[in-house]
This record gives structure tokens, sequence and C-alpha cells, in this order.
């Protein structure tokens, strides 16, 4: 279990360079747009996971020094296994599910985009709060927040999406970022 703990996340960075050369290159524009979509979020998610776990890495003690309060939102400290829960089975598997199931829903694609648009805007929190980057905070940034607004955007400008499927979006994505506390809770250590 520890090989998998240690490269889950350089794997995710060789997994999204495939997925970005199979849409750039190999399907080039021969790919249905909800399709192409909700494979850039994984591949931006995986991108992400990489500057969070591998380089320059550290945020599972970034988060134990710095988010962890017995007393608040983050009552227990992020484990190897809440890790490898969180982002791998949660944050890979509704990608995947959405890409194997849901593509044609754009309702269920745009919550999945609209889970790392919330993963990126709560990288802002802790650094204005400490003025010092985190690990994950660029490409919560460059990737998350600007291909959420992107996307929004895109799809709101096509049809896909109207002030009611926005609203429905929005509240499964935040049901869906609720579980990470969730996760984490039941991943935390044993005493």
């Amino acid at each position: 279990m520890n090989l998998i703990y240690r490269n889950w996340a350089k794997a995710g960075l060789l997994f999204a360079i495939v997925i970005i050369a199979y849409i750039y290159f190999y399907r080039k524009q021969n790919i249905a747009l909800l399709d192409k979509y909700i494979l850039l979020n994984l591949a931006f998610l995986m991108i992400h996971q990489f500057e969070e776990y591998v380089y320059p890495g550290t945020f599972k003690d970034y988060f134990n020094n710095n988010l962890y309060n017995p007393f608040g939102f983050f009552r227990n400290k992020l484990t190897d296994k809440g890790i490898l829960w969180v982002n791998v089975v949660l944050g890979w598997g509704i990608n995947i599910l959405v890409l194997v199931f849901f593509s044609e829903n754009t309702v269920l694609v745009t919550a999945a985009i609209a889970v790392i648009f919330i993963n990126g805007v709560m990288h802002f929190a802790p650094a204005y709060k400490t003025r010092y980057y985190n690990p994950g905070l660029v490409t919560g940034a460059v990737l998350f927040v600007s291909f959420g607004l992107y996307s929004f955007n895109k799809f709101y400008t096509l049809g896909l999406i109207n002030l009611y499927t926005s609203i429905l979006a929005g509240v499964i994505a935040i049901l869906c970022s609720l579980l990470i506390p969730l996760t984490i809770y039941l991943c935390r250590a044993k005493r």
C-alpha cells in the first residue's frame, strides 16, 4: 500500500499528459464537447494533485499544520489513506463516473467542473489569510478557476445550461465538496 501512497500522484501526472494528448492530438476536433470538458477536468485535477503531493508537494503537512483545527470544520488530521480516498476515489471517481455514464448530462458535467472550481477558490482563502503559498494554489488559480469560469461561460453561451440548471449544478457540486471533510473523518487515524 505504501507504494500506492507514494506514487499515485506521479502516475496521475502521466495520465493527465495522456488525456491531453488524446484530446488534442488523437481526437482533435472529433470529440463531443462535454466529453472533452470532463476529460480536461480530470486531467487538470491530476495536474493539481501533482502540485499538492509531488512538486512542490507537502500539502499533507500544510493541511495538518495550518488547516487542521480540533474544534473547527477540519477536526481530523489528513492521513495517507484519506489523501488517496479524497483524491483518487472521490476526485478521479466522480469525473470517470460522469464521463462513462453521464457525459451527455450537462448539469452533471457542470457540477464536476464546479467541484474543482470550488477547490481552486478554497486554495485562495488560506493564501489570503496567511499571505503565503499553499500547495495547489497555482494550479487551483490557473487551471481550476479559469477553466470553471470558461466552461460556465461556454455552456451558458451555447444554451447548454441556464439559471436553474446552473443552480442545480452548484448545489450538486457543494454536496460533492462536502464529501471531502466526511472522507477525511472516515479515514482519520484511530487512537
